[in-house]
């Protein structure tokens, strides 16, 4: 059984087109809804890892949308609002959280 990935992926009219896809597996994130269709996504790995998903979030600017596939039920658009410090979890595992938007259809 294959695992299960997140995928975070730029806007293609970014200015940051040479890092624009992330793929995570969905076994080291945990998600929470919040109101206004905030969604905070804390990401638990190993030093190597979370450097490199943190780097991918800390380019963004506030704002910037971003389109998140989780399980393969499709891409929805978010807007980037923020992201935590790292924070040592336990020996080896860092974890940090980083706040999306859902993106609202206009009428």
């Amino acid at each position: 059984m294959s695992e299960s990935k997140m995928i975070f992926r730029r806007e293609s009219g970014s200015k940051k087109k040479d890092k624009m896809i992330l793929k995570v597996d969905e076994d080291r994130i945990s998600l929470q809804n919040r109101r206004e269709n905030a969604l905070i996504i804390t990401f638990k790995a190993g030093q190597d890892k979370i450097k490199n998903i943190y780097q991918f979030f800390n380019e963004f600017d506030e704002l910037e949308p971003i389109f998140v596939n989780i399980a393969n039920a499709g891409d929805v658009g978010y807007y980037y609002r923020g992201i935590s410090t790292v924070e040592q979890e336990n020996e080896g595992i860092e974890k940090f959280s980083v706040t999306l938007q859902q993106k609202r259809e206009m009428m």
